[in-house]
């Protein structure tokens, strides 16, 4: 599987999964703590209040989650910029694989560009990771960039 680069440091799918749920990110928190607990209440897991979200987390793996799951969940994601460096691809490129139904989009998240709130796409983490330079390479010849017209 296909690493990910996170802020210069490469982290394999489980340690990225399990990064992006437990960010503490405020309101725009993947994974909140109580949404954590609820999992456990729901398979019956005993823990502590005073647990934090990465001790949840690593219950609910021990418990039989697994990680992927939990990125379904959980809606984590790898943004275009991510495709867009790895396989040396533009941002229309990636467009166009979603629109065609190849990449799969899981998710979105917001940020603050030019005064107002913008979204950007979250594609799926574990099809980037399984992913070679070949598929890429093969997607790109059989959906090719249409071609424009001049006059």
């Amino acid at each position: 599987m296909r690493d990910i680069i996170y802020f210069d440091e490469n982290l394999s799918v489980e340690e990225y999964v399990k990064k992006e749920v437990c960010k503490n990110g405020g309101t725009q928190s993947i994974a909140l703590k109580k949404e954590l607990a609820s999992l456990c209440d729901s398979i019956c897991i005993e823990y502590d209040n005073k647990t934090t979200k990465e001790d949840l987390f690593d219950l609910l793996i021990n418990n039989g989650f697994t990680y992927k799951k939990l990125a379904e969940s959980f809606e984590v994601g790898v943004s275009s910029q991510v495709y867009q460096k790895t396989f040396n691809i533009t941002h229309q490129d990636v467009k166009r694989l979603e629109r065609r139904g190849i990449l799969k989009k899981v998710g979105e998240y917001r940020f603050r560009a030019f005064g107002k709130y913008n979204y950007a796409p979250l594609y799926d983490v574990y099809q980037y990771a399984e992913m070679t330079d070949d598929d890429m390479r093969n997607m790109l010849k059989e959906y090719p960039r249409k071609k424009t017209q001049t006059l």
